[in-house]
């Protein structure tokens, strides 16, 4: 018998062993499995669902046992998954997602839900759409609640673990157990304090180059979109300013002369709310830089709570874009 066919009979082997192992398991360990690889800690796990942290302990060693692999291990970061647990958590959620599904697919009504959804986005979204969302919910569904995390790299994972309900992001053609749909997609303006000599007047590229700029950048990196499309024709710009996140920046904004090209959406969030002022971008960022993309997981495309959720997003950005 060559390597290959060795090598595969032993994975058949560890395969029924663990398929065994499933077939005698309490369905409740399953709970959590999942527990611990949305919260990534014990404690956090254990309270999650309701348990002591000992009781909680106790029924890992037992899902160790049944399933013969450790699952998770002790990081710097919390408790890392191991491969197996990874290859798990995919099934295992679903499987308790379609039980959820059954179980609420007759009984959810917004108006008298507690349920919590959780949502990953970046401060473009957190900005734009969570308030308008959150008055929304006020009006409708006044136990429901929300929260939000940051997006990163991770959202694929928050939303495979369901760690996050949904993403707001700029990710039009995610992996096929994803789902993509464009919310809105805004043209750039550029931000100043209201007697900023530039207020009130269409800039030109003259213009725009010549003032100083403030920029976010998540890597903290004195360049942006702008400055590509910028090189492209010979230009720069003056960046003075740099910060990591959009929530500050009107701060820095009212108290100096520099100026912040930025999602019209955003832009007008600061204008109405803030009272800076806002005058349209010479220059526009690629489409990665200014929409915004409402993903989630295809398992939960029926899920009644989910497809509230979403309905509840189109229309707040429908009115955004008017």
């Amino acid at each position: 018998m060559v390597a290959s066919d060795c090598l595969l009979k032993l994975n058949n082997e560890i395969l029924n062993i663990h398929l065994m192992n499933l077939r005698s398991l309490d369905l409740n360990l399953l709970v959590v499995f999942d527990a611990l690889m949305r919260k990534r800690n014990v404690t956090h796990a254990a309270k999650d669902i309701g348990l002591s942290q000992p009781a909680f302990s106790n029924a890992l060693s037992r899902l160790r046992e049944r399933l013969g692999d450790e699952l998770f291990v002790r990081s710097p970061s919390g408790m890392r998954p191991t491969a197996w647990a990874l290859e798990l958590s995919g099934p295992i959620k679903a499987a308790l997602s379609g039980i959820e599904d059954a179980l609420d697919s007759a009984s959810f009504n917004p108006e008298t839900s507690q349920r919590s959804f959780t949502i990953a986005t970046e401060d473009y979204g957190l900005m734009t759409l969570i308030p308008p969302l959150m008055e929304r919910i006020r009006k409708t569904a006044p136990g429901l609640s929300i929260r939000t995390i940051t997006a990163s790299i991770n959202s694929g994972e928050y939303l495979d673990t369901q760690a996050a309900d949904i993403a707001l992001i700029s990710w039009p053609d995610p992996p096929d157990r994803f789902v993509s749909e464009p919310l809105f997609d805004g043209d750039w303006v550029c931000v100043m304090r209201p007697d900023h000599p530039l207020a009130g007047t269409p800039l030109d590229l003259d213009a725009y180059t010549s003032a100083r700029h403030l920029l976010v950048s998540t890597r903290s990196e004195p360049r942006g979109s702008v400055d590509d499309v910028l090189a492209q024709s010979g230009r720069s710009r003056q960046v003075v300013l740099t910060m990591a996140t959009f929530a500050p920046t009107p701060l820095a904004l009212e108290a100096t002369d520099l100026i912040m090209a930025c999602p019209r959406p955003m832009g007008e969030v600061f204008a109405k709310r803030m009272g800076l002022a806002i005058t349209p971008c010479p220059i526009n960022a690629p489409p990665a830089y200014r929409s915004i993309d409402m993903v989630w997981h295809a398992r939960l495309g029926g899920h009644p709570a989910q497809t509230w959720l979403r309905r509840q997003l189109r229309e707040v950005a429908d009115l955004i874009e008017r």
